[in-house]
Order: C-alpha cells, then structure tokens, then sequence
C-alpha cells in the first residue's frame, strides 16, 4: 500500500526519514536525500510522490483513504504521470521500461473499465500536459475502446494498448520538434518521420517488449488501407487489425487537439472530414465502429446551447443529435456551482453550436462534470 506525501510532509532541505516513490511505483528519492528547491519540490508532489505504507516510519494511514478505491480519473493522472516522467528523461533511462508499459497498460484498461464515458471525455477536456504524453494516453484510451468494440481477444487488446503508448517511440527525440514546426518539413525530417514506426519497433525490441503483436502494431500504424503509408506499404488485410485501430485513432486524436500549425478541430467535423477525406486510407469497419461508438457528438464535446449556457455532452440523450448535456458555464460567463443537466431536444435548450476547448478562457474541470469518479490526489 502506497501513501501519498504531502507539501506538509517536507520541506526544501530537509532530509527524506523514508524512500519516495512515484505514482508507479519507480523509486525517486532514497531516504536521507533532500530537495533543494520549492519549485522542484512542488512538482515532485503534484506529479505524485508516495512511500510505502510498510515503511518502518511511514504516518498511520486514514482508514478511509485506504479503504478508497483509484477512480478512473486517478488511473489516466497516474498514467499521464508515469508517461511524462519516461518522456522528460529517455526511454533507454528507464528502469524496467517493459515492466512499467504493462503498468501503463493496466491503467487505461482499469480507467475504460471503471468509466468508459469518462475516459472518453478526457480527451476532449484534459490539457494539463505536453502533446506528446496527451496524445498517446488519447490513442490508447482509442484503442482499448475499439478493440473490446471489435471483439478483439485480450492478449491483442493488450498489444494493441501498448503500440498505442509506443507508437512514436521511434521518434522520441526530435518529437516535440516536429509538433513546434507551423510550415514545411525538411527532407530529413521527413526522412526520419518514414522511418520512425522501423526504428520504433527495433527501440522497444532494445527496451525488452518482446510481444510480437506489439510490435507489429508499431511498425504498422502509419500503412494505410490503399498501400499509400509507410514504412512497407502495406495494404488492407496485410496490416495487423491493432495497427489499423491505432492508424485511425491516431488521427482523431491529432486531429481533436491543438497543434503548432493547427487549433482544434471541433470534434463532429474531425469525424466527418476523416471519413470523407481519408475514407480510402482508412480502415472502414474500424472507421465505422469508431463513429458508432463517439457518436455525433462525442461525450467531452463543449457545445453552446440556445440559452446561452455552454455544457459539456455527458452521453446519449433522446436522439442522436439531441445528446445529454450539463451546463457547466451560465450566460453571464461564470462557472455553475453545480453541473446542470440540459434537455436539448426541448427548443429553449437545444445545441446552437459546438465550441472547441481553445474559446475558454479556464478549461472545464472534470470533477465539475463527474463528481467523484473525477477526482485523483
């Protein structure tokens, strides 16, 4: 049993009396060393920094916080957690990188279980990290959804989790380079970008993921259905069924969030446009199970309503275009104390329009919307 460390619990300076760990349980700092500013301090702790409960010398837990179970929300921090701290080193940096995959693994799985809706919606509502971290979380949140929608066996599920997680792996180094750059790619940049699903599968082969599906996923995920990706220019039924799932979750998902050289697409229109626009590219059985299980409006979608409010869709409502709604901001701009639920397939509160998360001036918190089965330490 872990237990969370708190800003009350150091000071900068002061001497760790027990281990600390992180969120997933990789070690951090030994017992005896100390944090020599607040600034590192404070992101030390917002990260997650725990120690364990059998510590001679760890505090009595609150028994009520024992007995509490991770939300769903708790397993998508503590996984954007684990992710950020592989990306801020290297992956070659990281111990047990294998082993920590099938943590991270563990919780999308345990995050689509617990609440599917939510984890969905987390896509569309959190931006609390950089766009390599978010957009592989988003992908693998995708992919597990489409995999359990397709039927596919749990081992492959797994598999395809993991390629998600890792599917630009290959490119690790000049990935935040890549999404800084507004106009066009050089050659060896474009070069690397061809390469990067290869050299990614070799890397995880290096870092010990030995799973054969995995890496196929991997090096597979930018081919397309005509023969027109890459690196091997495969075609239709030659390219793994998790490498298609990714293809096409990769794409919504880029699509959905702010870029350096584009804002976000507004979600019903990122749908369309990658049906029609890359309709010969795609998969289509995926793509179609993806439009039947984000519907119209994806749950997460920002919509401005005729009243004037704007809401957050929370599900299926009357119809298909009439989803369930909870207004979250009132007319006059300020945040509701309490989410609302709004009828729109009644005129007064029907959607006049969908808004992407950019035209706020403070993101929609979760919890707002959720409750309890938003909230994290």
């Amino acid at each position: 049993m872990k237990q969370r460390i708190t800003l009350q619990d150091l000071k900068v300076g002061q001497p760790l009396p027990w281990d600390a760990y992180g969120a997933d349980g990789v070690l951090l700092l030994r017992k005896g060393q100390s944090v020599q500013s607040q600034m590192a301090l404070e992101r030390l702790i917002d990260e997650g920094l725990f120690l364990q409960r059998d510590d001679s010398s760890a505090r009595p837990l609150d028994p009520a916080a024992a007995a509490e179970k991770p939300t769903a929300m708790q397993h998508l921090v503590d996984a954007r957690r684990s992710l950020g701290h592989i990306c801020a080193h290297s992956p070659e940096q990281t111990l047990d990188f294998a082993g920590r995959m099938t943590k991270l693994i563990d919780s999308v799985q345990a995050a689509c279980d617990l609440h599917p809706a939510l984890a969905m919606s987390s896509i569309l509502l959190m931006h609390d990290t950089g766009y390599t971290v978010k957009h592989a979380i988003d992908t693998a949140i995708l992919a597990c959804l489409l995999g359990r929608e397709l039927a596919l066996d749990a081992a492959a599920q797994r598999a395809t989790i993991g390629a998600a997680l890792t599917m630009n792996i290959g490119m690790f180094e000049v990935q935040d380079k890549v999404d800084a750059i507004t106009g066009a790619l050089n050659d060896k940049l474009l070069a690397m970008i061809r390469q990067h699903p290869a050299h990614g599968a070799e890397r995880l082969k290096r870092l010990g993921v030995a799973d054969a599906a995995w890496l196929a996923c991997v090096r597979q995920h930018h081919e397309n259905s005509d023969g027109s990706g890459y690196p091997d220019g495969l075609a239709g039924d030659a390219i793994a069924i998790g490498a298609r799932i990714i293809g096409i979750a990769d794409r919504y998902g880029a699509m959905v969030s702010s870029r350096a050289y584009h804002g976000p697409h507004k979600p019903n229109q990122a749908l369309r446009d990658l049906y029609l626009k890359q309709g010969q590219q795609i998969d289509v059985t995926v793509a179609a199970t993806l439009i039947r299980i984000v519907g119209i409006y994806p749950v997460g979608t920002l919509v401005r309503l005729k009243t004037a409010e704007i809401g957050v869709v929370t599900g299926p409502g009357e119809s298909p275009d009439t989803p369930a709604v909870h207004a979250v901001i009132a007319k006059s701009g300020l945040f509701l104390e309490v989410a609302s639920y709004r009828k729109t397939h009644l005129p007064d509160s029907a959607i006049d329009e969908v808004i992407t998360f950019d035209k706020l001036t403070t993101p929609v918190r979760m919890a707002h919307v959720w409750g309890k089965d938003a909230r994290f330490r």
